[in-house]
């Protein structure tokens, strides 16, 4: 079976990933000659063979749990997560893997909670490099007006989660994520574009690889 090409879309809380992720997949699959499967860190909450014998029954349980660790212990439970999540898209006979996040985002996030860089970059080493990868970037303040509801995870787990502690806290994931998108190579998109304008883009953009 050949190996399914590993597309990424990432980018900071609030960007608009789990949108596009969803559109470009529909998008891609319209002529028949792609399998297309979406990937995001709690696939496994979400499919049939292993939610039943999970202890979380949702991301909210999650959050509280990850709330009591150490950002290295955080970062370890999260990758395996994700880890788990491409094994189960593996199984999904699809050509094209179009991977919400991925380890990008949770190692940003846990440098702002203050864990070691070195640490979490080397824990990283698991994950396979994606064939493209599209940052969409937005402010913090932008994110903070599409979010619903907060949690305590991309607040820093702040005691009141308000704007202030979301966009202070952010600005600092923000941050590293710049620096990798730099030295990665990633695509860059901007996130306020209409929704229809980007998928466009970037299904165009993965058309040319796949």
């Amino acid at each position: 079976m050949t190996e399914a090409k590993l597309i990424c879309m990432t980018g900071p809380d609030g960007a608009g990933k789990t949108t596009q992720i969803a559109r470009i997949a529909e998008w891609l699959a319209r002529d028949g000659t792609r399998r297309v499967a979406a990937v995001t860190i709690w696939d496994l909450l979400l499919d049939p063979s292993c939610r039943a014998k999970l202890l979380f029954e949702e991301p909210a349980q999650v959050d509280r749990y990850l709330s009591v660790l150490h950002p290295t212990s955080r970062a370890l439970f999260l990758y395996h997560c994700f880890h788990e999540a491409l094994v189960l898209a593996r199984r999904r006979d699809a050509n094209v893997l179009l991977v919400n996040a991925y380890w990008y985002k949770y190692y940003a996030t846990e440098i702002a909670h203050g864990g070691d860089p070195r640490v979490l970059r080397d824990l990283a080493r698991v994950f396979p490099a994606p064939a493209l990868t599209f940052y969409l970037k937005v402010t913090p303040e932008d994110a903070f007006a599409r979010k619903a509801q907060l949690s305590g995870y991309e607040t820093g787990f702040a005691r009141e989660r308000t704007q202030d502690a979301f966009v202070r806290f952010q600005r600092v994931a923000h941050g590293v994520l710049d620096h990798l998108a730099d030295e990665l190579g990633w695509v860059p998109l901007d996130g306020r574009a209409p929704i229809a304008e980007l998928t466009r883009t970037v299904a165009e953009r993965i058309g040319q690889e796949v």
